[in-house]
C-alpha cells in the first residue's frame, strides 16, 4: 500500500479542491500533516484548513497538527520519514497539487515498473513540459525533478539529506556537471535556499538525485496539475501562467519504454523553461546596455533609428521595469508600441500604454516584433511563448542596442 502523506498550511480553496481529487483516487489512508500557525493574522484560513482535514470521512486518516511552524521543507523531511516507517513507497502531496482520476494508478505503475531500477529516484503525477506528440510513451525520463505530486521508495528516500555541499561534489565530476546543466538553473535556488530566500527540499532532492547519477519519471499525459502558482504560496510570492499545464487522460494500459533513454526535445524544452541568469549574468548585461544607449544618447541617437533601418514601425515590448520605460521614452514619438506584455500583470497600464499577460487574447497574435527588454530571461520567455503559441519574432534591446553602437561609435 503507498504512504500518501498529504501536507497542508493556510489555504482553504487550494486544500478543499486537492481533498476532493483525492477521494476520486481510493487512497486507502492517508497521512495528514498541519504546519503550526506562523502568523496570527492566518489565524481564520489556518483554522479552516484545519475544519476541512479533520472532516475528510472518505477514508482513513491520521492527522498531525504541528503546535510549531516548520516550515514547509522540515514539514516534509518529518512527514516523510514517518510515513516511511509504515510504507515501502510514499507520496509527497503537498495542498496545491490537484490529481486527476488516473493519478494513483499511473503511480502504482511507476513504483512497480521501476522499484528495482536505481536509475530512477523519484516519480511525479506531473511536470511542466509540453511533450512532442509523436513521443510513443507514457513516461518520460527527466534530468530535473517535480516535486508535483511527488513519490519515491523507502530505500531511495533513506539517503537524502538537504546539503549544500552536494553542489560541489556535482561540480567537481564533469558527467554530473553536465547532467546539472541540463536541470537547469539549480545552482541559482541553491544560494537562495542558503540565504533563506526560499524554504525548499525540492531542490535538494534534486542534488540528490543527480549526484547518484540517477533520473527521475514523469508521465507525458499529466496526472496532476499546480493550482497555487498565484503569489501565496511559501516559495511562489508572484502569480505566474509558466506552470500551467492540462489533465491527461487515460486509454488502455500504461506504456513504458523497454530500454531507458532521454528524449533530446524533452531535455532541450526543461533546460529553456528552468533557465535562469545568476545575479552577477543580469547586472553585467543591464549595465551594458545601459552604459551603451548613454553613450548613444549623449550623441543625440535614439533607438527609433534601428526600427526605421529595419522598416519596423509597430512593436510589442515584453516587460515593465527600468529598461522597457527608457524605451518608451526614447521611441514613442517614432515607433508605435501596441501593448506591454508581461508573464503575469499587476497593473493595467503603463506609460498610459495596454499591459498584456500570458492568457491575454487581445494583440498578442498581430504579426508585430516582440522586443524582450528582460533579455538575461529569454530562454524562458521563449518557453512561455512557445507553450502560449505565441508566434511574432523576437528582438532583443541588446541587438537594438548593438546595432546603433557599431553603427555610430565603432
Amino acid at each position: 500500500m503507498i504512504g500518501l502523506a498529504f501536507f497542508v498550511y493556510k489555504r482553504p480553496e487550494c486544500t478543499a479542491k486537492v481533498i476532493e481529487s483525492i477521494k476520486k483516487n481510493h487512497f486507502e489512508k492517508i497521512y495528514i500533516f498541519q504546519d503550526g500557525l506562523k502568523d496570527e493574522k492566518d489565524r481564520k484560513d489556518w483554522d479552516r484548513v484545519s475544519e476541512l482535514i479533520k472532516a475528510i470521512n472518505f477514508t482513513e486518516t491520521e492527522i498531525h497538527i504541528s503546535e510549531q511552524n516548520k516550515g514547509l521543507a522540515n514539514s516534509i523531511m518529518a512527514g516523510m520519514d514517518y510515513v516511511f516507517k509504515r510504507h515501502d513507497t510514499a507520496i509527497a502531496l503537498e495542498d496545491d497539487a490537484l490529481l486527476g482520476e488516473h493519478y494513483k494508478d499511473f503511480m502504482t505503475a511507476c513504483f512497480e515498473k521501476y522499484k528495482d531500477d536505481m536509475r530512477v529516484m523519484s516519480i511525479s503525477g506531473g511536470n511542466h513540459i509540453n511533450v512532442p506528440k509523436d513521443y510513443p510513451y507514457d513516461i518520460c525520463y527527466l534530468y530535473r525533478m517535480s516535486s508535483l505530486g511527488f513519490g519515491t521508495w523507502r530505500d531511495r528516500w533513506k539517503g537524502f539529506e538537504r546539503d549544500p555541499r552536494i553542489l560541489t561534489e556535482i561540480l567537481g565530476d564533469p558527467e554530473k556537471s553536465q547532467m546539472l546543466d541540463m536541470a537547469g538553473a539549480l545552482k541559482h535556488y541553491v544560494t537562495l535556499s542558503i540565504y533563506k530566500k526560499i524554504d525548499t527540499w525540492a531542490t535538494y532532492w534534486a542534488l540528490y538525485q543527480i549526484n547518484s547519477k540517477a533520473y527521475h519519471i514523469a508521465p507525458k499525459e499529466i496526472q496532476a496539475v499546480d493550482i497555487g502558482r498565484t503569489g501565496n504560496g511559501t516559495n511562489s510570492i508572484s502569480a505566474t501562467y509558466r506552470f500551467n499545464t492540462v489533465m491527461g487522460r487515460k486509454e488502455g494500459e500504461w506504456k513504458f519504454p523497454d530500454k531507458f533513454f532521454l528524449d533530446e526535445r524533452i531535455t532541450k524544452s526543461i533546460k529553456k523553461m528552468f533557465s535562469a541568469a545568476s545575479p552577477e549574468e543580469r547586472y553585467k548585461n543591464y549595465n551594458d546596455i545601459l552604459n551603451k544607449w548613454l553613450s548613444l544618447s549623449m550623441t543625440g541617437i535614439s533607438l527609433s533609428e534601428y526600427f526605421a533601418d529595419k522598416e519596423i514601425d509597430r512593436i510589442y515590448v515584453y516587460g515593465t521595469a527600468d529598461i522597457a520605460g527608457h524605451l518608451y521614452d526614447d521611441i514613442y514619438s517614432n515607433v508605435r508600441i501596441e501593448s506591454f506584455i508581461v508573464e503575469t500583470k499587476t497593473v493595467d497600464l503603463f506609460r498610459g500604454i495596454h499591459v498584456s499577460d500570458m492568457y491575454d487574447d487581445e494583440g498578442l497574435f498581430k504579426s508585430v516584433p516582440i522586443v524582450i527588454t528582460p533579455s538575461h530571461s529569454v530562454e524562458t520567455i521563449e518557453y512561455i511563448f512557445d507553450k502560449r503559441g505565441i508566434k511574432n519574432s523576437i528582438i532583443l534591446i541588446n541587438e537594438v542596442v548593438d546595432y546603433l553602437y557599431e553603427k555610430y561609435l565603432r
